[in-house]
């Protein structure tokens, strides 16, 4: 039966072998768990494969309005997390229930998210029920819902995503980060919000408008309207805050798989490596800021990107913790002397 089941969730069976496989579903409560579990698979191993479309919501939705009318019972007994790490080490995705309460008798299904994770020196592409699309980069964390509900289409983010958003007037899209929301209604933008220490939270305005929420130094909070071309930084820990027109050509290089740098600052440069390849990098000697470089690089191994910057410069590099057990985001630390 499981294979009639997958097969069912993809939408592959005759009208009766579909019948066949709802009437099994519908005859026991034991059943109707088993069938929203391998759904659930279904709909992970899909999400993986880039979010190839299958129309499993519909056949869920399907299945759940012949139960609930024979029941009125929401049968979810504590969704636990379910990661399907298929053979592209891409990203880790967990399926579970917000509440955390046994089953009650309710009309409402609780809501279901999806959690998405990069992992080091990978892109990844994920489109959200709304048809936006989002790439996050490497080691990057995603929240979103199974399916938007209410007047707002609200998403989590820790690390890097860019968001080509579909425009939906009566539905603003929601971006949470560790530092500020971003509120939009349809439009391109970037933004690094990985969590680390000294490092700033930021958004960058590619097309469109969005408008920028946070509380600033001040201790006030702050509601920026922002335009195309510029950048809004915000601190997490002192909350000072700044805003300022930057080249956004290669803004998304990243999502590309490659590392974009046109006269681009030392401190910039050292920021997209640490992004890509999960490094943290100590400088000791300051004047290595007064630097900036151009040049690209696609797939090159991190080695090979920091001899290419040994060559053009005279500086050094040196790893000083593999994995320091220190930090628990657990990244490489390098030290450019």
């Amino acid at each position: 039966m499981e294979t009639k089941l997958f097969q069912y969730f993809n939408n592959t069976l005759t009208e009766q072998e579909k019948a066949e496989v709802e009437a099994w579903i519908n005859s026991s409560e034991e059943n109707q768990k088993i069938a929203q579990k391998l759904y659930w698979l279904c709909y992970a191993s899909d999400s993986l494969q880039v979010m190839q479309s299958v129309d499993t919501k519909a056949a869920l939705r399907k299945v759940q309005g012949r139960i609930a009318a024979s029941r009125r019972r929401v049968i979810w007994n504590r969704v636990s997390h379910i990661a399907a790490m298929l053979f592209i080490p891409v990203v880790a995705i967990a399926l579970w229930s917000i509440s955390n309460e046994p089953p009650i008798e309710v009309e409402e299904e609780s809501v279901q998210f999806i959690e998405m994770r990069t992992t080091s020196g990978m892109v990844s592409c994920v489109t959200l029920p709304d048809s936006s699309k989002v790439w996050l980069n490497s080691n990057s964390y995603l929240k979103y819902p199974v399916r938007f509900e209410g007047e707002e289409r609200c998403v989590e983010l820790v690390g890097e995503g860019y968001f080509d958003v579909a425009k939906d007037e009566a539905h603003k899209f929601i971006v949470k980060t560790n530092a500020m929301t971003v509120e939009v209604l349809g439009t391109a933008f970037n933004v690094d919000a990985y969590d680390r220490s000294g490092r700033d939270t930021r958004t960058t305005l590619v097309e469109g408008s969005i408008n920028m929420t946070f509380d600033g130094d001040d201790n006030r909070e702050h509601i920026v309207a922002v335009r195309p071309g510029q950048r809004v930084s915000v601190d997490p820990v002192s909350h000072k805050w700044n805003i300022r027109r930057v080249d956004t050509s290669n803004t998304a290089s990243w999502k590309e798989g490659c590392m974009v740098f046109n006269k681009t600052p030392f401190s910039e440069a050292l920021r997209m490596i640490e992004n890509r390849f999960n490094v943290e990098f100590v400088v000791k000697n300051p004047n290595y800021y007064e630097h900036n470089f151009t040049g690209m690089f696609t797939d090159q191994r991190l080695d090979i990107i920091l001899e290419h910057f040994k060559r053009s410069s005279s500086m050094r590099f040196k790893t000083i913790a593999n994995y320091d057990t220190s930090n628990v985001k657990g990244y490489q630390i390098i030290e450019i002397y």
